[in-house]
């Protein structure tokens, strides 16, 4: 008993002195000042019977950002330890080593330049306003980049690349204080989203490469099945400034197999094609390569977008499949791409690989509810 009460007298004269003369009023002062209560956390330890009291400091959350995001550097991977989305060809890997290392020497001057101004707004009152003017001013920097950044993740694995990772949260932490309407969404929403589809790289590239395909014997059998799957009275137009090209299409539609059922109009110029459309040809497809003289898919692209063209772009190209290059496509209007080699003509599977490509653009329409 005498224990207890030594120990009771101790506490009361550790007390301070208005707590003593007025517990209460202590007491809900302490309450009315959680901001100073959240700076130190009380943790108590009790070792051989004695209550021990120790005072652990709490960080407040936006130092802690301070020191995740403006005190940090950036080292960009070693290309050698680069680890890629997919699997790229022996010249892809070169162009995708060259294209990382330049990102990300443009990041780290991005976050040289844009270091103090997410420092002072850390350092700001939280839900301070920013003047509209400067807001104007900074995004389209800050899109640029974090755009610059979405398209090289869309190539190198984000999971397995630290340096990278870090740049794009860092981008979007900016983009948080300049926008905060925009807060929570992730960048490929913002940038690389249509009112009709978001980007996905599995959906966009319409070739499948491991396909195998039947005997040379049956190859007019293959190509005249895909055909029979396709819309019925499917309209499609296609621009190639290769006489092969379109020779070898015309030919094959009228005897039955390419776009079987279907029409079929062929143009060496997108001005042509254009005039076409704006005189009231109606299209569901247009087939178009991307590098054509005097204006290929993506000048053909912005027009016709422009002037309402509610149908599918689809890429015929020889291009290897680069996710990065792709999201730029998707961004300008183009709503898929099917990688044909040069020459791919002369090929005895190409109308039914086109065609193949084809219908898995409308299969994905339609299991998705895709519409412009």
């Amino acid at each position: 008993m005498k224990k207890t009460i030594l120990v009771a007298l101790a506490l009361i004269s550790a007390w301070p002195c208005a707590a003593q003369k007025n517990p209460f009023k202590w007491w809900k002062s302490l309450r009315s000042a959680p901001a100073r209560a959240a700076e130190v956390t009380p943790a108590y330890r009790v070792v051989q019977g004695k209550i021990l009291h120790s005072v652990r400091p709490v960080v407040p959350a936006r130092q802690l950002e301070l020191e995740k995001f403006v005190a940090r550097s950036v080292n960009p991977t070693p290309v050698q330890d680069l680890v890629f989305s997919t699997t790229p060809g022996i010249s892809q890997t070169a162009a995708f080593e060259q294209r990382y290392l330049e990102t990300m020497e443009k990041f780290k001057q991005f976050k040289k330049e844009v270091d103090p101004f997410l420092y002072y707004r850390l350092k700001e009152p939280k839900n301070s306003g920013l003047p509209p003017q400067e807001s104007r001013l900074l995004f389209p920097l800050v899109a640029n980049m974090e755009k610059s950044l979405l398209r090289l993740g869309a190539v190198i694995d984000t999971k397995e690349d630290e340096p990278l990772a870090f740049a794009l949260e860092y981008v979007a932490r900016v983009r948080d204080e300049l926008a905060p309407v925009l807060k929570g969404m992730s960048g490929a929403a913002i940038y690389f989203s249509r009112a009709d589809r978001t980007f996905v790289g599995n959906e966009f590239y319409l070739h499948e490469p491991e396909f195998k395909r039947w005997t040379g014997m049956l190859r007019r059998g293959q190509a005249v099945r895909q055909a029979d799957k396709l819309p019925a009275g499917l309209r499609v137009a296609v621009l190639n400034d290769r006489e092969s090209v379109l020779e070898n299409m015309t030919a094959s539609h009228k005897k039955g197999v390419f776009i079987r059922g279907g029409k079929l109009d062929c143009f060496e110029r997108a001005d042509d094609l254009i005039s076409a459309v704006r005189a009231g040809r109606k299209y569901d497809v247009i087939l178009t390569d991307i590098i054509v003289h005097g204006g290929g898919g993506y000048y053909l692209t912005n027009v016709l977008r422009i002037d309402g063209y509610q149908g599918a772009i689809i890429a015929l190209s020889a291009f290897e499949r680069d996710d990065s290059m792709g999201m730029e496509m998707f961004e300008c209007g183009f709503d898929g791409m099917l990688n044909l080699p040069v020459g791919f003509e002369y090929s005895p599977f190409w109308a039914a690989d086109v065609m193949r490509g084809l219908n898995k653009y409308f299969y994905l329409r339609q299991l998705n509810h895709w519409q412009r």
